[in-house]
């Protein structure tokens, strides 16, 4: 942790890159590891997404039973550093592959 706080520190720019595994602890289920999503369920291909009506009934259908299994996350005390970071300008941009807007309800901005 001193180390990465020693970085910080010296960086001119500083970019936080996220994934699945950051919103783990909010109750999100990652996708890779074990007993993770894509164990459960294989992953549906955008070609195939967009080639068939069956495949995109199937993903809408997997995204409700998730909301259901998920139901309202919070953002944990990772986002929550992350927007302190930001915030007192220590960190200068967040890019995140994730789609449950736990940065921005940690108070990130959308930018």
């Amino acid at each position: 942790m001193e180390e990465l706080k020693q970085l910080i520190n010296n960086s001119a720019y500083t970019v936080v890159f996220t994934g699945a595994g950051i919103s783990t602890d909010s109750g999100i289920p990652d996708f890779r590891s074990p007993g993770g999503l894509w164990s459960r369920l294989a992953p549906i291909d955008f070609r195939d997404f967009m080639a068939s009506d069956e495949m995109r009934v199937e993903t809408w259908r997997r995204k409700v039973l998730l909301d259901q299994e998920i139901g309202k996350p919070q953002p944990n005390t990772a986002h929550y550093a992350i927007s302190q970071l930001v915030n007192i300008g220590k960190v200068n941009k967040v890019i995140t592959q994730n789609i449950d807007n736990l940065h921005q309800n940690s108070g990130l901005s959308e930018d």
